[in-house]
């Protein structure tokens, strides 16, 4: 192999006097480095979807395979091209978006239904336990501190995604739809007589999302679903 690549590099080199012309100008050699860059870059697939411009700009020139990550500043636009393109890692920073993080949240949980090999990464830059383990409990996905330098930053999501302990689980479907309508604002009764469903049974449902959650009280799940259901500040809900 090492033999061919010499031989091409010296015909590319040879003079038009030496009646071979240069295919490509004298600096635009293709070496072995090159030929496995490309390689990498056609089998990269991952989206990044910011509205971060500096953490775009930074990923952006970070060395492979990460430069070679798709990069959106429009969420929907983002999310209907993994719909349709079925990406390996989706990359997302849920800071600074114009809707609530349980409307992304929500729109994840449907992906991973859809496509269970999706390896989603959260970057936030909150800190607070609970709400850390509401966004693991509400898609399979693992979180990545903001607050981190660049370096650090890129290592982190060099890393593959490690198996999650047996004792981890997500949400299911009746509790996701249970805190949905808590964050509308419903009460239990209410919730209740919307689904169909005993009062008790309600109850049950809420009680188990505080214990998965290791809160102490029902008032603390409301505070966390106040927190995730909130417009950001600096956007105007429709």
């Amino acid at each position: 192999m090492s033999i061919m690549l010499r031989r091409e590099r010296r015909r590319r080199n040879l003079t038009p006097l030496q009646s071979h012309a240069r295919p490509l100008p004298h600096f635009a050699l293709v070496e072995r480095h090159d030929l496995l860059s490309h390689h990498g870059r056609a089998n990269e697939n991952r989206i990044l979807v910011t509205c971060d411009y500096f953490l775009a700009l930074g990923i952006h020139h970070s060395p492979a395979p990460l430069c070679y990550c798709t990069i959106y500043n429009n969420l929907d636009e983002a999310l209907n091209v993994v719909r349709g393109t079925q990406p390996l890692n989706l990359i997302i920073d849920i800071e600074g978006w114009p809707v609530p993080t349980l409307d992304i949240l929500n729109h994840l949980l449907d992906l991973h239904k859809r496509h269970p090999g999706l390896e989603i990464s959260l970057i936030t830059p909150e800190k607070a336990f609970s709400y850390r383990r509401f966004l693991q409990a509400a898609c399979l996905c693992r979180l990545i501190d903001k607050h981190l330098e660049l370096k650090q930053l890129r290592d982190a999501l060099q890393y593959r995604r490690l198996p999650l302990p047996a004792s981890h689980r997500l949400f299911k479907t009746r509790e996701w739809s249970v805190l949905m309508l808590m964050a509308r604002g419903l009460s239990l009764c209410e919730i209740a007589r919307h689904q169909q469903r005993p009062y008790h049974r309600i109850t049950y449902r809420v009680n188990c999302i505080i214990a998965l959650l290791r809160l102490e009280k029902r008032q603390q799940l409301l505070s966390l679903l106040q927190k995730v259901s909130a417009t950001p500040p600096g956007h105007t809900s429709e």
